[in-house]
C-alpha cells in the first residue's frame, strides 16, 4: 500500500512539473504574440513595437509569478559570488569555444560564406532596431530561455546528469528551425547542423545550472554571452 502511495505521489509530481513545463512553453509561443496583437489593433502601433510590448509582458509576468524564487537565488548568487562566478565562466567559456570552432567549420567548410539563418534574423533586428535590439538580445532572450530551457526543463528531468544534453537539444533546435524554410532539401537537412554550436551553449548553461542549483548562474552567463554578441554585431555592422 505504501508503494502504491509513493508511486501515486511521484506521478503527481511527475504530472505537475510536466503541466508547469508545458504552460512555460506554451505561454511563450502564444502569450506575447497576443499581446503584441491587442496592441496593434487597439493603438496601432509599429508591429515592431507591438512585439516587443507583447515579449516584455510575457517577462514581467514570470518575474512576478516567481518573484520569490527570483529573489532567493539572487541573494544566494551574490553571497557565493566568487565561487558562482568564476566557475560559471568556465564552463561558459568552454562552451563558446565549441562553438566557435564548429561555428567556423559550418563558415568555411559546410556553409561557405553563410551563417545560420536565426543568427542572419538576429543580426537583422539588432542593426534596424540597436535599442530595441539591446534589450532583447541581452536581457529579454536570456531570461526567458533559461526560465524554459533551464528552470521548466530540469523540473521535468530533474537533476541528473543527462539533463545538459537534453537541454542542449531543446535549446539548439529552436535556435536552428528558427527562420528555415520547409522544403525538403540537402541543404535544409544540413542546417540541422547548426544544433552543434547552439547546443554548446545549451550543453554548457544546463550544466551550470545543474552544477549550482541557481537558475541567475546559467541566467548571467546567458546575459553575458548575449551582450558580446550583440555588441560584436552593432559595432562591426
Amino acid at each position: 500500500m505504501n508503494i502504491d502511495n509513493n508511486l501515486i505521489l511521484k506521478l503527481k509530481g511527475i504530472t505537475k512539473n510536466v503541466v508547469i513545463f508545458l504552460a512555460l512553453l506554451l505561454s511563450y509561443i502564444f502569450l506575447p504574440y497576443l499581446i503584441a496583437v491587442v496592441f496593434y489593433d487597439v493603438f496601432n502601433l509599429d508591429k515592431t513595437i507591438c512585439e516587443f510590448i507583447g515579449n516584455i509582458s510575457y517577462m514581467l509576468l514570470l518575474l512576478a509569478f516567481y518573484f520569490k524564487m527570483f529573489k532567493s537565488k539572487i541573494k544566494d548568487f551574490c553571497s557565493n559570488f566568487s565561487k558562482y562566478f568564476g566557475d560559471s565562466l568556465k564552463y561558459w567559456g568552454i562552451g563558446l569555444a565549441v562553438m566557435f570552432v564548429s561555428n567556423a567549420i559550418m563558415a568555411y567548410v559546410i556553409f561557405p560564406g553563410e551563417i545560420a539563418t536565426n543568427e542572419e534574423l538576429n543580426r537583422q533586428f539588432i542593426v534596424g532596431n540597436p535599442l530595441l535590439g539591446l534589450f532583447s538580445v541581452a536581457i529579454l532572450a536570456p531570461f526567458v530561455e533559461e526560465m524554459i530551457f533551464r528552470f521548466g526543463l530540469r523540473e521535468v528531468v530533474g537533476k541528473k546528469k543527462y539533463f545538459p544534453i537534453i537541454s542542449a537539444l531543446c535549446f539548439g533546435l529552436p535556435h536552428v528551425l528558427t527562420g528555415m524554410d520547409t522544403s525538403f532539401t540537402l541543404n535544409n537537412i544540413l542546417q540541422l547542423l547548426y544544433v552543434i554550436p547552439y547546443g554548446a551553449l545549451g550543453y554548457a548553461f544546463g550544466y551550470i545550472y545543474n552544477e549550482t542549483d541557481n537558475i541567475f548562474c546559467s541566467m548571467s552567463m546567458h546575459f553575458l554571452h548575449n551582450l558580446m554578441c550583440f555588441m560584436v554585431i552593432f559595432f562591426l555592422a
